[in-house]
């Protein structure tokens, strides 16, 4: 079909209706084995990394108690006798030993961990509870002590422990360590315990799990249940673990009293233990039927109500584009008195009045923006030409007057004959072009006043092959550029050479002078002035003599300039080659 609405229901039916409903039903079909996968992958990610949240755990329990028992500071307190209640000393290191245990809590633990040292001298010096003294029997009855003392300083994890008179009677996980110095063992002992929630799961999570038939438990190396309810300890019954296999879908399962379960486990490296959860395939299979047959139901529904919303509101869009298509056609083919007729505020409505205030203001806004541009460019060109001539004229009648003063009547007359000569040139505003010979015969009768004023301290050379001289130049091209050097060149007696040349089909002039030249930042400053439209340099000079090159024969010529400090200043111009092709008036070169 041709038409944008007949495209727009095809493209629907191909590219969104049909993919859709066959997505669908090989999802419906398969979905089981996906879901089955997917959840699999997930129970497996969230079990590794709360497998390895508990070995953090234990790692980091592992290097506090480190960094308190292989302390010689805790050795020397240990040996020593504990009178901190008489020796301030003895005091001094008690309360090292406190801050120390405080400081490891709070830098590798958290608040709900514990950190008890039990010293043989007879006392007890926890975060739970100030320094007690106890008898040293009533460590023997801990059930943490017969193996602690066999592992000889290495860690022994009992699970679950209770504090003994403590009143938060909750159960822990408890970690201990036997004391031992550089030359003694068994200064004492040290333990680190931490709640089970907070190391393995919250209740609260446990919970959930269950009622979405799951079950988690924790076993040591030989499979003995740690953490776990009843049920958990059911599902460890006769080995089963040892009867698990691995699906065609990649899923571990084992078989227990006539009913599947789905299996995920990781490993707790720094303890050799094995987080496990179980999930009841029947109980999985049931949940996922049923959110399942819901999901689809609800896709469905919305897929349908999407689809008759679009083409009503794609049948109310596409109309009015008809109209505007066939309108813009006729206006292509230059028919500008064309209107179209749409009503509402929206945006289709908008775009049509617009078009119809575009057709009618066309041809006035082609016409207007060429007479303004021709008005900008003879404004612009105007404006900087009468910048030039005043500049000029009172530096030199400023001469004039200093000359009266300082000398006689004789080179008053010498300078006013020159100046009549250059105010003839000036004068002639009508006359934007000159010849280069005549750009030069102006630029000679400037420099003759600039030598009168400079005592002859100024110096001017050029070198321009004969057939350049009838190329057509901007008149005051030359001299505000030597006007520069004179004013900024800093260096007398001031050699000025100028040379031109043909160059890649251009008229090239190069001005170089022996001033004291510019740095690398003067140059950048100059060079970012000339092109900017509102900067100024050298009064009205060479930033003017490039934006008129630039407004006249285009942005590709203009000036450069460049420099090396100390020795003088080179500026190149680079104009387009165009020789004087009729006759004008040329200057009286008196």
């Amino acid at each position: 079909m041709k038409t944008l609405r007949g495209k727009i229901l095809i493209s629907l039916f191909l590219l969104i209706i049909l993919p859709v409903v066959i997505i669908l039903y090989r999802f419906y079909t398969s979905s089981e084995n996906i879901v089955q996968i997917q959840l699999n992958q997930s129970n497996q990610a969230a079990v590794s990394q709360k497998a390895n949240a508990m070995n953090d755990m234990a790692v980091r329990m592992i290097t506090a108690s480190s960094l308190i028992i292989n302390d010689p500071e805790t050795e020397k307190f240990l040996k020593e006798p504990a009178d901190w209640s008489t020796n301030y000393n003895s005091f001094i290191k008690l309360t090292s030993l406190q801050k120390k245990m405080s400081n490891v809590k709070d830098l590798l633990l958290d608040n709900t961990t514990q950190l008890g040292l039990y010293d043989n001298r007879g006392y007890t010096n926890t975060t739970w509870s100030a320094v007690t003294a106890v008898d040293v029997q009533t460590f023997h009855q801990e059930s943490w002590y017969q193996p602690t003392l066999e592992r000889n300083g290495s860690p022994i994890w009992t699970v679950p422990y209770r504090i003994p008179n403590s009143s938060n009677a909750q159960d822990l996980i408890a970690m201990t360590r036997q004391i031992n110095g550089e030359y003694t063992s068994n200064y004492g002992f040290f333990l680190i315990s931490v709640p089970i929630p907070v190391f393995f799961y919250p209740s609260a999570e446990l919970h959930k799990q269950q009622e979405a038939g799951v079950t988690t438990l924790l076993v040591d190396q030989n499979q003995n249940l740690l953490i776990g309810d009843q049920s958990a300890a059911a599902l460890l019954a006769s080995h089963a673990l040892t009867n698990m296999h691995t699906n065609a879908n990649g899923i571990q399962e084992v078989t227990i009293n006539d009913h599947i379960y789905f299996v995920n486990d990781a490993t707790v490296p720094q303890l050799g233990w094995r987080l496990i959860q179980f999930m009841n395939q029947k109980d999985f299979a049931t949940q996922l039927s049923r959110e399942k047959d819901k999901s689809i139901t609800w896709v469905v529904a919305w897929f349908l109500l999407f689809a008759v919303a679009f083409i009503l509101l794609m049948l109310r869009v596409t109309s009015p584009f008809k109209q505007l298509a066939k309108s813009m056609t006729k206006v292509g083919k230059g028919e500008f008195n064309t209107l179209v007729t749409i009503k509402g505020e929206d945006e289709i409505a908008m775009l049509g009045n617009n078009f119809n205030r575009m057709v009618l203001h066309l041809q006035d806004l082609i016409s207007d923006l060429y007479d303004e541009q021709r008005r900008k460019q003879k404004a612009q060109f105007q404006a900087l030409q009468a910048q030039i001539n005043p500049h000029f004229l009172l530096n030199t009648l400023n001469s004039i007057k200093w000359m009266a003063l300082l000398s006689g009547a004789d080179h008053i007359s010498e300078m006013i004959t020159k100046l009549g000569k250059l105010l003839n040139f000036t004068m002639r505003n009508e006359q934007e072009f000159v010849t280069l010979q005549e750009e030069l015969d102006y630029l000679q009768v400037y420099l003759s006043l600039q030598e009168i004023r400079y005592h002859d301290q100024i110096t001017f050379t050029y070198s321009i092959p004969e057939h350049l001289l009838d190329c057509e130049v901007l008149k005051f091209t030359l001299q505000p550029a030597v006007e520069n050097s004179i004013i900024h060149g800093n260096r007398f007696p001031l050699l000025i050479d100028l040379k031109a040349e043909e160059k890649n089909g251009h008229l090239t002039i190069v001005m170089q002078d022996n001033g004291v030249g510019m740095s690398m930042e003067m140059i950048q400053q100059v060079e970012s002035s000339l092109n900017q439209p509102h900067a100024k340099f050298s009064g009205i000079g060479i930033r003017n003599v490039n934006e008129r090159i630039k407004l006249h024969y285009g942005m590709q010529y203009g000036m450069q300039i460049s420099s090396v400090q100390g020795e003088g200043v080179r500026l190149e111009l680079v104009l387009p080659l165009k020789r004087r092709t009729t006759d004008v008036e040329n200057i009286d070169r008196r």
